[in-house]
């Protein structure tokens, strides 16, 4: 409810202003000008002239300020004109539209005043507004003016000026005040009622009226510029921000258009400056526009296309139409555009109940009284020295909005911040679950791999200890009558033995190490080569790792030479063995080669096929050659290329 307070007060305020506007304008509205029926002149644009004597004298005081509301006027003289011009009587403020419509030059304005004595200190002429530019002469004499009286003129319409008259000027009784005004590009030409004056005393309104039109007016430029270039930075971090970029806009072209419109000078040709400054002023109620809907949620591809329509109008209005009129009616259509959007903003914050929306509807609040105020003055219902409202009101409005907008970032941020939080901590728990997890998974892997170990062990010993172990008690258990043979059933225990040391020695052997695996194989077999005379060969250089070299293929690599040196023992009838052992480069070469009688004629028995099993599973090949001097020889080559699909799991 108190929201429809704030609103329904705003819409009594602009009532109120548009009324007091009206009202004002009806008892400031010019006066038509004076005419004495005596006088036979050229007649005016309105009215026949007047004597300059018809205008009566002030009295000044020698220590107070006074103000002159009435004069006579006379255009297009560039030196002040004699008393028998054809004067017209009017009151100020005038507005030259009112008397003589469409003209551009020079207006002279003319006061007398009576001083009961020549004043002793340093008087002056304090000038509230005189548009465009003017120059003050007192008693024929002219006193310094500020800027440029020809084209182009110096814009000082929104600059007050207090003019200083030395005391050698002003004489005792009557005193003739002149004042030259000249117009603008596009001005609505005038001047303001005027004081008079001890310096001491006019300084004060001087410095009042200089710091609300002039440096106030530039400080609220510049605080919509920064407040503007703000937002367009937070809307170029974040696209998504695009209300943010509309407002940012819209607040930098505010603060660029209103401070070329109070420029006292422009930097280029007055046609194209006043131009430019009525057109960014414009947009930037436009951009505000489309800022409003945006923040009412009610973005609309229309509505868009209809005020980028408009914004593209307003220069080319601007370049047909640039008129006092001209611009008094684009204002009225861009403010009702803006004033439309603004109400259904301010609905939506109502209707949704946002936080902050307090800010929200105060600066709007603010905004609407001093828009009614301006666009009253800007079509000549106030008084012709009102101070305009807005360039103050603009940023307060635009500082709340972005303080409701900040608040909903902030908002924004800290819930995330809160979600990022619970994340972090959910996160933090599931780490703590999976470290959990792994670390059984190990546990589990650890307890597979000593299992794996004794599988292996216990296949190693069923494949060789046990297989001659079982060959040992069969070669024992003859049939009867049958002696035992004692040489053949040590040879199988010895065989069990030595299989038993290989498998215990494999364990401690380095992957891809083969001259590791030949040198453990020759330490184990070398005795028992003795006993049976034969005399074992070294001839292993040094190998290269090999990169099939894992666990599994040393034990069927060990598995194979182990085969083919029982062969050796029992079959052969060597006296000699050689173990030999190259590097070829894109493979390993491992041979056993004997000099006994070969291989049999009969083919491939049970041990060879196991042999050649035993290579085909970790990627060898083998032959079986008979040398040229006679013999046999077991040769294995070793692929040194990594195969990737070899499967060495069923090889443990």
């Amino acid at each position: 409810m108190g929201s429809w307070k704030v609103l329904r007060w705003c819409l009594f305020g602009l009532m109120a202003c548009v009324l007091g506007a009206a009202g004002t304008a009806s008892t400031v509205s010019p006066v038509e000008p004076v005419v004495h029926a005596s006088m036979s002149m050229p007649a005016s644009p309105v009215a026949g002239p007047a004597l300059f004597g018809s205008v009566p004298a002030v009295i000044l005081q020698g220590d107070q300020a006074s103000r002159l509301d009435e004069a006579c006027i006379l255009p297009g003289s560039d030196t002040p004109p004699d008393q028998g011009s054809p004067w017209l009587h009017v009151r100020l403020p005038h507005r030259w539209s009112a008397t003589h419509p469409g003209f551009r030059g020079a207006m002279w304005y003319r006061f007398k005043v009576i001083l009961p004595h020549a004043p002793s200190g340093i008087w002056a002429v304090y000038l509230p507004r005189a548009v465009m530019n003017a120059q003050v002469w007192v008693n024929g004499m002219p006193m310094a003016y500020s800027g440029s009286m020809s084209e182009p003129v110096t814009r000082n319409w929104y600059v007050p000026a207090l003019v200083q008259v030395p005391a050698r000027v002003w004489q005792e009784g009557e005193n003739l005040i002149q004042i030259k005004v000249v117009s603008g590009y596009a001005s609505r030409d005038g001047l303001a009622p005027i004081q008079v004056g001890p310096l001491a005393q006019l300084e004060e309104p001087y410095r009042w009226r200089a710091m609300l039109q002039v440096d106030g007016t530039y400080f609220a430029n510049i605080a919509m510029l920064a407040l503007g270039a703000f937002m367009v930075i937070v809307w170029w971090r974040d696209p998504d921000l695009g209300a943010i970029g509309f407002q940012g806009a819209a607040a930098m072209l505010w603060g660029i258009g209103n401070a070329a419109w109070v420029a006292s000078r422009s930097f280029l040709p007055p046609a194209i400056w006043e131009r430019g400054a009525f057109v960014t002023m414009a947009w930037s109620a436009l951009l505000m526009s489309l800022f409003f809907r945006r923040f009412a949620g009610r973005r609309s591809q229309r509505f868009e296309a209809f005020v980028l329509l408009l914004l593209v109008a307003t220069p080319v209005w601007a370049t047909f139409q640039f008129t006092v009129v001209g611009c008094a009616q684009a204002f009225c259509v861009v403010y009702a555009v803006f004033m439309v959007c603004m109400v259904q903003a301010i609905f939506s914050l109502i209707l949704h109940r946002r936080r902050d929306r307090e800010w929200f509807l105060g600066g709007c609040a603010l905004l609407i009284p001093a828009a009614a105020h301006d666009l009253a003055f800007q079509i000549n219902l106030l008084p012709f020295d009102s101070i305009y409202l807005l360039p103050y009101v603009s940023p307060v409005m635009m500082s709340c909005i972005f303080y409701v907008l900040a608040g909903d970032y902030g908002r924004s941020r800290r819930a995330l911040n809160r979600l990022n939080g619970s994340l972090a901590d959910t996160l933090a728990q599931r780490e703590v679950a999976l470290r959990e997890s792994f670390e059984r998974l190990a546990e589990l892997e650890r307890a597979q791999a000593v299992s794996a170990e004794r599988s292996r062990i216990l296949q190693d010993m069923h494949d060789g200890v046990g297989a001659h172990l079982t060959s040992a008690l069969r070669q024992l258990q003859s049939p009867p009558g049958r002696p035992v043979d004692v040489g053949l059933v040590t040879q199988t225990l010895r065989d069990s033995l030595d299989q038993l040391k290989l498998s215990v020695d494999a364990l401690s052997l380095s992957p891809g190490d083969v001259v590791g695996l030949l040198a453990s194989l020759r330490f184990r077999i070398a005795p028992r080569l003795k006993a049976a005379g034969l005399e074992l060969v070294w001839d292993v250089t040094e190998l290269p790792h090999w990169p099939q070299g894992h666990a599994p293929a040393l034990r069927q690599l060990q598995y194979i030479l182990f085969e083919g040196l029982s062969n050796v023992l029992q079959h052969s009838g060597a006296t000699r063995l050689t173990l030999s052992a190259r590097d070829a480069g894109d493979h390993l070469q491992v041979s056993l080669i004997d000099n006994g009688r070969g291989w049999h004629n009969e083919g491939e028995g049970q041990g060879l096929q196991t042999m050649r099993g035993r290579a085909s599973v970790i990627g060898a090949r083998i032959e079986f050659l008979t040398p040229p001097e006679g013999g046999a020889e077991l040769r294995l080559i070793l692929p040194m290329q990594r195969d990737g699909h070899l499967d060495l799991s069923s090889a443990a």
